[in-house]
Formats: structure tokens, C-alpha cells, sequence
């Protein structure tokens, strides 16, 4: 399936690119039409000319002389790259001054509209493939996959004795190197603190795994995204209501408490009193 994804992402753009294919030809069309209809219009009085030269009168006539004729040339001049081909003998031949609109039309259409186009096309490519699940879920694997990579190589540079640990004077003094610090800010990293840090990742043995280093590191990665940001909101949430509940049960255990105190004085006096009436008796 992977060796046909590109494929398929190719075969999707061209289907989702058919709506401004047809709009773009249409606008091009609508151009080139125009333009043959004048050109056409402008060169018969010198077609029709006797007293031209007979062969430059079967050239423009051979690309001007009729409307099928002047939209097929007009064709060529658009999309072929010919345009010098079939415009410099108009212009040497017949009247300099059909230069005018022929580099008019060669700047608008030839060189600003077609480049629109391309970049029309260009952009639904992107978007298509950008919106390809497949494609997406890839890259983001490829990158996960690179960044872990290289953070083992970095935890491998930290690692000097090799035994696959880091102490918290390894972490610290492999942090806190200049060339470690511009490595991890390629990596999207800013560490201010190693200490902090390190306290961060390590489980509570005094120690940093491998897989601690790169889990840990990953976590911590760029700025914190919007779902972390609402889960520690619900999480301090819950954390100030049992503290409302604790602060609450407190309260009545305080109101209640000098009532029970008393209870307990009364019952305990009461029992004295009895207890000395029997030994008296």
C-alpha cells in the first residue's frame, strides 16, 4: 500500500484540481479568444493587400488569415513558448506598432495569468496532500522516529562512564555545555535550569534510563499545547474541590468539637461522682 500512496495522493489532486482546471482554462480561452478576434480583425487590411509583399501576405495569412487560424496561433503563443516564433514577424513585417498588444498580451496572460495557474495547481497539490491521513500519520512517525534518534545519540554523549545511567552530575554537566544547549534548541528545546530538570525526569532512584530521557524529553517538547493546558485546568479543578470539601468537613469538626469536648467532661464528671457515691457506700 505505502509504494502506491504517492500515487494515489498524485491521482486525488488531479480529481480535486478539476473544478479550477475548467475555471482556469475558461478564463485563458476567453483571452485568447479576444485577443484572436482583434489580431485577426487588425491584420486582414494587410492580407488583402496587393501591394504588399505576396509571400509576408501568405505568412500572416498562414497564422491570421482566419479566427481558427489566430485562436490556434494565439493557442501556441500561450502555452508553447513560441510566442517570439509567431510574434517577431508580425512586428518586423507588417507594423512595428503590433508590438503594443502583443507584449501586452505576452506580459498579462503568458507570463501573469499562467503563473497564477501553476500556483492555483500547486497549492491544491499541497493542500491534498496535506490533508492525506495516511501521509500525515507517516510523517509524523519519520519525525518522532528522527527526534528519538537523536536523542539517544545526545543521552550517549552525556552517558561518560557508558554504564547506560546518568547521574545528576552527568545531566548537569552535559546540559550545561554551550554546543549541548544549541543542539537542543534545534531540536525545539530551551533549558534554562539542568537541576529542575533532572528531577523532572528522573522516577526517584537518583538515576536517568535511556527510555526516561527520551520520554521525558519528548513530553517537554516546544510549548505546551492547548489539550495539556485544559487538562491541568481540570486537574487543578478537582484538586480545589476536595480541598473546598477538606476546608469544609474541617470547619464542622471545629464547631463540633468543643460540644463533644464538653460531652465527654460532663460524662467523664458524671462517672466520678458515681464511682466515689459506690466506694463511700
Amino acid at each position: 500500500v505505502s509504494l502506491f500512496r504517492q500515487l494515489r495522493i498524485l491521482v486525488g489532486t488531479c480529481f480535486a484540481s478539476i473544478g479550477a482546471l475548467f475555471w482556469s482554462m475558461v478564463l485563458l480561452i476567453v483571452l485568447q479568444i479576444g485577443f484572436a478576434l482583434a489580431i485577426c480583425q487588425a491584420l486582414q487590411l494587410f492580407i488583402l493587400d496587393t501591394q504588399a509583399d505576396f509571400e509576408t501576405r501568405m505568412e500572416m495569412h498562414s497564422y491570421y488569415g482566419s479566427f481558427a487560424k489566430a485562436l490556434y496561433t494565439m493557442f501556441e503563443i500561450t502555452f508553447s513558448g513560441s510566442w517570439p516564433v509567431r510574434v517577431r514577424p508580425v512586428i518586423e513585417k507588417v507594423d512595428a506598432w503590433y508590438s503594443v498588444p502583443f507584449l501586452a498580451y505576452v506580459t498579462f496572460v503568458v507570463f501573469a495569468v499562467i503563473k497564477i495557474v501553476t500556483a492555483l495547481f500547486l497549492k491544491e497539490t499541497l493542500t491534498s496532500a496535506a490533508n492525506d491521513a495516511d501521509m500525515v500519520m507517516e510523517d509524523a512517525r519519520r519525525t518522532a522516529q528522527d527526534y528519538h534518534y537523536k536523542l539517544q545519540e545526545l543521552f550517549r554523549l552525556a552517558d561518560d562512564d557508558g554504564d547506560g545511567n546518568l547521574s545528576r552530575e552527568e545531566f548537569v554537566e552535559t546540559m550545561s555545555l554551550p554546543s549541548v544547549q544549541h543542539y537542543l534548541r534545534t531540536l525545539d528545546m530551551s533549558i534554562q535550569d539542568c537541576r529542575p530538570l533532572f528531577d523532572i525526569l528522573d522516577d526517584g532512584d537518583g538515576l536517568i534510563t535511556i527510555a526516561e530521557f527520551v520520554k521525558g524529553l519528548s513530553q517537554i517538547k516546544g510549548q505546551a499545547r492547548a489539550v495539556d493546558i485544559v487538562i491541568l485546568q481540570r486537574e487543578n479543578a478537582k484538586l480545589l474541590a476536595e480541598c473546598h470539601h477538606i476546608r469544609k468537613d474541617i470547619d464542622r469538626i471545629q464547631r463540633t468539637l468543643p460540644r463533644m469536648l464538653r460531652s465527654v467532661a460532663s460524662g467523664l464528671s458524671a462517672a466520678s461522682g458515681e464511682s466515689e457515691t459506690l466506694f463511700t457506700a
